[in-house]
């Protein structure tokens, strides 16, 4: 029998893709949604609660040896035998019955997810109903995970995030009100568009479906200006140029995720757009 790995039913990625969504709201000055969903699912009352914990261990704890690493992927799996399948099932129904409620599921779950990997890998080692291969295959990825580095130097991003996390409400918001004064500061020189850009990128960057689908009509739009621009450009070696460089541009395809190049290389257009608008009309 195999396992077919879900989102929805993964505790340590709804986890996740919750948390992300209370940064990202923060960042936005919202009221986090997410934080009421979190308290009521996984609380110390809940099986929710006792299987993160399993997730959260094998994602965290670094052991060198071997030995070690696959002891402790052992006691995590007899740990879970102490889980009430039968109730966890149906937390985890409700829970994402309560997502649905509160955001548009297809943008939930697809944001990209760190160590995906390891925990579909967990996932399916805690459902135990695999073929030997597929279990196999699974302890080998988390037994390399928890051997990876001891101490990891995590990147200053993720650094800084970890503490702006833990400010309360008012001062995340000051917070980000200063941050939001310097970038104006320091870029005065961006366009309109380009400062739209960069904000879009920083409140969906959790969200790579609306990103993206934000990018692929700001490309649609940038096209269409340097046709119009094209059209009244009377050099014919301009007018080649605006051409082929408007033929170089793609949108992203539904398979493709959002990465930093794509958000330079909007900015570059926008640049180019304004540019020439400035010289042509």
């Amino acid at each position: 029998m195999k396992v077919k790995h879900s989102k929805y039913k993964n505790t340590g990625i709804l986890f996740e893709l919750l948390t992300r969504q209370i940064t990202s709201e923060t960042i936005k000055g919202e009221t986090p949604k997410a934080i009421n969903v979190l308290r009521k699912f996984f609380n110390k009352n809940t099986q929710l609660l006792k299987e993160y914990q399993i997730y959260s261990t094998l994602l965290s704890k670094k052991y060198k040896d071997s030995n070690k690493a696959t002891i402790l992927l052992e006691t995590c799996l007899e740990a879970h035998k102490e889980v009430n399948r039968s109730i966890l099932r149906r937390e985890k129904f409700n829970l994402v019955k309560e997502i649905k409620k509160l955001y548009n599921a297809e943008d939930f779950f697809n944001a990209k997810i760190d160590n995906y990997k390891v925990l579909a890998s967990t996932y399916i080692l805690l459902e135990n109903q695999a073929n030997p291969i597929a279990l196999t295959n699974s302890k080998v990825t988390v037994v390399e995970h928890i051997m990876g580095t001891a101490l990891p130097n995590k990147p200053k991003t993720e650094m800084v995030m970890e503490e702006y996390e833990k400010f309360d409400k008012s001062t995340r918001l000051l917070t980000y009100k200063i941050l939001l004064e310097k970038f104006n500061e320091k870029y005065t020189d961006l366009s309109d568009n380009q400062k739209v850009l960069l904000k879009e990128y920083v409140y969906n960057v959790s969200n790579s479906p609306k990103l993206k689908a934000f990018i692929n009509e700001e490309i649609t739009t940038v096209k269409s200006e340097l046709a119009h621009i094209s059209a009244k450009v009377s050099d014919p070696v301009v007018k080649i140029k605006i051409n082929e460089v408007t033929n170089l541009i793609k949108p992203l395809c539904k398979k493709s995720s959002v990465h930093d190049d794509n958000i330079i290389n909007l900015l570059n257009y926008y640049e180019l757009v304004n540019e020439l608008t400035s010289i042509h009309g």
